[in-house]
Parts: C-alpha cells; structure tokens; sequence
C-alpha cells in the first residue's frame, strides 16, 4: 500500500487537531488552499518550536510528579516559587531564561531536584 500526498495531509491536518492547533471548522475537506492557510497559521503564529513544547510541557509533568499540586508548590515553597514555576515553564517554551536574585534561588531550588533538573535551570539566570 503507498503513502500518498493526501494521505500524509490528512496525517498532519488530524495530528494539529488533536494539539488543538487549528480547528476543522477552519477549511473544508477538498479546500486544500484552506488547509494550508489553517497550517501556516498555526506554524506562523508559534514562536515556539515542537522541540521547546515537548520539553515545556516535560518541566510540567515532571513539577507535578514532584508536588502533586500547584497549589502544592506555593503551600511548599511560597507563593513567590509558585509564580516562577509559571514564568520558568514560559522560559522553556520560548527558549528564553528568566532572572532570580541569589534569596530567590533559595526558595526555588527544589526545581534542580526534578529529574531533568539540570536542565531546566539552564533556563534560570542568578543575578546579585
């Protein structure tokens, strides 16, 4: 059996439903012009590249494997530590890093204990 055009365009169009990246009400089944407008528009509109989605949404995984719950971090380690998690998580999708004095490293280091720890602080600049 081949693999053909259409069937690897219906593979793609389903996988970014399914990631909730576009909607199927956004083009018909034989408007492939809509089709590829629905998909250049989800790739346009991320600034965020698959591989810094995996590991956003790795960090979130593994933080709730450790906590439980969000609620859980701010009851643990203060409400401070909480709103970093989020700005952290928004670090990693973007590529980005974010700033912490050395106090606020203190309250925020049990994210070095998760296990790709190392990895997520990259995404953390001490500052004095």
């Amino acid at each position: 059996m081949t693999y053909s055009c259409t069937d690897f365009a219906d593979d793609v169009l389903n996988d970014m439903v399914i990631r909730s990246w576009i909607k199927p009400e956004q083009y018909g089944p034989e408007d492939t012009q809509a089709q590829c407008d629905a998909v250049l528009g989800a790739i346009g509109d991320a600034d965020v590249s698959p591989r810094q989605a995996a590991h956003a949404k790795q960090f979130h995984a593994e933080l709730l494997d450790a906590v439980e719950t969000l609620t859980g971090i701010a009851d643990q380690h203060g409400a401070l530590a909480l709103a970093t998690v989020v700005y952290l998580q928004a670090a990693i999708l973007k590529g980005g890093v974010i700033e912490l004095t050395r106090n606020e490293v203190d309250s925020f280091a049990f994210v070095r204990d998760l296990p790709s720890g190392g990895r997520w602080w990259q995404s953390v600049k001490v500052t004095e």
